[in-house]
């Protein structure tokens, strides 16, 4: 028998079920064997319970395994934005915490697989010790990306990775010092990052030390580029829900809007989630908010034009700034 595809996920107790559509949804899709890992960072023990016996309905799953990671005080006490949990920084502990492992993809839980993910597991990294997308091709637009970027501490000219996918050589990981080195910058930082482990990675790892994995693999709907990159380069095996969350939305208005052509780009890919929870259970999630469902429909139409707007008054205000500054001044010997 083959080598089965080794796959982890890393969350605490409110993410069960999502944890569950994103397994769901590798297992339709593939036929190879299956083993997944999951970094227990605080799951109640009657969702351990639902998710292992979830994944023993399927028997390409070869076996499922929880762990508890061991404790990192510098990832614990780490300043964090309040929608984010430590359990965010333990994926780049995954060569610790499994370490009889050689090969694994790491997948956020609001990912799912559209298609066979033996492509991704069989993508070369060509010596690298890990692949992850550049996110600058389906993510962040320029300004964007600028002002994370000085914000972080990021060099502007380093190429912005994404944490949320990754193909992991996890003997190459180890022996680079990858998580070493994040854990040294980790204990010693004392600034808010946005994305706390996404940035840290992008500070202490170079462009040139992991693999560039196409956008198929990590795509992003409803962000800035996402139709342009949708378009560049064909349909996603991995479809990653970082900006708009379907099981949130109130599905009876989501229906309604079908009827309005301009939304058929959002609503496909919500659908699409919905098709993978609806065939485990219809009542996976409860009803979702019609505020929020307004509201997301709402920046999808009026989104550019705000943002257009305030773009204009930032730089007419910032030219008012710099024509004050630049003005010569009467200098009292």
């Amino acid at each position: 028998m083959s080598e089965p595809i080794n796959i982890a996920f890393v969350f605490d107790d409110k993410f069960s079920d999502l944890c569950k559509v994103a397994i769901y949804s590798i297992v339709k899709n593939t036929q190879s064997s299956l083993a997944i890992y999951i970094v227990d960072c605080g799951i109640a023990e009657n969702n351990r319970n639902q998710i292992a016996e979830f994944a023993a309905k399927y028997e390409n799953i070869l076996f499922l395994n929880f762990k508890k990671p061991e404790r990192i005080d510098a990832f614990e006490k780490f300043p964090k934005p309040s929608h984010f949990s430590s359990a965010v920084f333990y994926r780049l502990a995954l060569g610790k915490t499994f370490p009889d492992l050689k090969r694994i993809i790491y997948l956020d839980c609001d990912v799912i697989a559209d298609g066979d993910i033996k492509e991704f597991w069989n993508v070369d990294l060509q010596t690298k010790s890990f692949g992850a997308m550049n996110d600058e091709i389906n993510f962040f637009p320029p300004e964007d990306l600028e002002r994370r970027k000085n914000r972080a501490g990021i060099p502007l000219e380093r190429i912005y990775m994404s944490s949320g996918v990754l193909l992991i050589d996890l003997e190459k990981f180890e022996r680079d010092r990858v998580f070493e080195r994040i854990l040294e910058f980790v204990g010693q930082c004392k600034k808010l990052l946005t994305c706390p482990e996404q940035d840290a990675m992008n500070i202490c790892i170079h462009q040139s030390e992991y693999f560039p994995i196409s956008p198929r693999f990590n795509f992003t709907p409803f962000s800035t580029l996402s139709k342009q990159c949708l378009q560049k380069n064909g349909a996603p095996l991995l479809i990653h829900y970082s900006f708009a969350k379907p099981w949130l939305l109130n599905k009876r208005l989501v229906e309604w809007l079908c009827i309005l052509n301009p939304f058929s780009y959002d609503i496909g890919f919500i659908k699409k989630y919905w098709k993978y929870s609806d065939e485990i259970d219809k009542n996976l999630y409860p009803p979702g908010s019609v505020r929020t469902t307004i509201t997301f429909f709402y920046k999808r139409v009026f989104g550019k034009i705000e943002y257009f707007i305030a773009k204009k008054i930032r730089n007419r205000i910032a030219k008012k700034i710099r024509k004050f500054l630049n003005k010569d001044c009467k200098c009292v010997p």
